[in-house]
């Protein structure tokens, strides 16, 4: 957690803003989460400043929760006791300072929708109680903080694609059999992902014609012999996610149709691989993976109907930068060394069946460290 503030510290200098707060209730905000590493349901007030130890007022039913080490904790008990510690931590700063809160300013609203996080309420209050104080938009901080990964958060990624796979291959293969639903699948997957450290997200189960639809979710229907089951899902270690999409043949002898597919989708994403790299534009990387597909003659304007990856962090999609498609209205961005990111070419045959293969991966100067690996040849049940 050290290492995550001194982060934080390290942002706010290079912005040239004195002080980053972060205010919420029942951890609606995520990053009391990510700050506390712990879910805080009191009303509480994170304030980080360039230099010296954070503060932390909360409830005195949650002070002893966080962590002495890191943070000076203030206790209150009663809502008054709240409001008045409010004021006297901000009306003693100084006048002119920058203060960033999590807010996003109407006018870029929709570039940065989600760290638009502050209740209006709680935005006006907040702001209120110090008109002095040169209130600005979190919303660089945000996008710096969470794009580049702590060393311990890197580890932490990597443990959680580590237990994601092993309960794969070494629980759930065992126990999928045709007459299986969907959901039970899921149950399963989500009771093992528990077991391990948490769910990172709703796991997608989807068979037959339903893994033609990247985000299904899961139903009863029964898995049989003879289709393709496509299972997306992840584990949470740490406050660190995983995000893998296997998939795979229930029976013996996949057609060549399954088969040419997945061996398509398959070398996508090694042609991803190779082009990662810290500095290099998105759309260098999603580019290699279309050639490829068209190389195998498939269409993908037509098959391939999402983007190469996404950033990977506390959320599954996290802030940051992934692997995309640039365009008029989406500008390319340079991949980040120290991110974590998602490589989950797909194709996909309305009616039919799909295949997509994810695994996660940190960027480098150099180019990249795989936390997972999926099998280059499918595998059957």
């Amino acid at each position: 957690m050290k290492e995550k503030i001194e982060r934080v510290q390290q942002v706010l200098k290079e912005h040239k803003i004195n002080s980053w707060i972060v205010f919420c209730h029942h951890s609606y905000d995520i990053h009391s989460k990510y700050l506390l590493e712990k879910n805080i349901t009191s009303a509480t007030f994170i304030m980080i400043k360039q230099e010296n130890k954070p503060i932390v007022i909360t409830s005195r039913m949650e002070s002893m929760m966080i962590d002495n080490d890191v943070y000076d904790v203030i206790a209150y008990k009663t809502r008054s006791e709240l409001i008045e510690l409010l004021k006297n931590s901000l009306s003693g700063l100084e006048n002119g300072k920058k203060i960033a809160i999590n807010y996003v300013p109407k006018d870029n609203l929709f570039d940065n929708f989600s760290m638009d996080i502050l209740p209006a309420g709680t935005f006006e209050f907040l702001t209120s109680l110090n008109n002095n104080i040169n209130w600005v938009s979190a919303k660089d901080i945000i996008r710096d903080v969470r794009s580049v990964k702590t060393k311990k958060e890197i580890e932490n990624h990597r443990i959680a694609a580590k237990l994601a796979e092993e309960l794969m291959e070494k629980v759930v293969e065992q126990k999928i059999k045709p007459g299986m639903t969907e959901k039970e699948i899921k149950a399963l997957i989500e009771y093992e992902c528990n077991k391990r450290g948490g769910i990172a997200f709703e796991a997608i189960v989807a068979s037959g014609e339903n893994s033609a639809i990247p985000h299904h979710h899961a139903s009863k229907t029964k898995i049989k012999e003879n289709q393709v089951l496509l299972i997306d899902y992840g584990v949470s270690y740490n406050w660190s996610n995983s995000d893998i999409t296997r998939t795979y043949w229930i029976g013996k002898n996949p057609p060549e149709e399954v088969l040419r597919v997945y061996e398509a989708v398959d070398a996508a994403k090694e042609a991803a691989y190779k082009h990662i790299k810290a500095g290099v534009f998105a759309s260098e990387v999603e580019n290699a993976v279309r050639e490829t597909m068209k190389e195998f003659g498939y269409d993908p304007e037509k098959y391939f109907i999402h983007s190469t990856g996404h950033p990977l962090g506390i959320e599954t999609h996290d802030v940051g930068v992934g692997i995309y498609k640039a365009s008029e209205t989406v500008a390319d961005k340079r991949l980040i060394e120290n991110s974590v990111v998602t490589v989950e070419p797909g194709l996909y045959f309305e009616g039919k069946f799909g295949v997509r293969l994810e695994d996660d991966c940190v960027v480098t100067k150099d180019g990249s460290i795989r936390l997972s690996n999926t099998p280059k040849k499918i595998i059957t049940i």
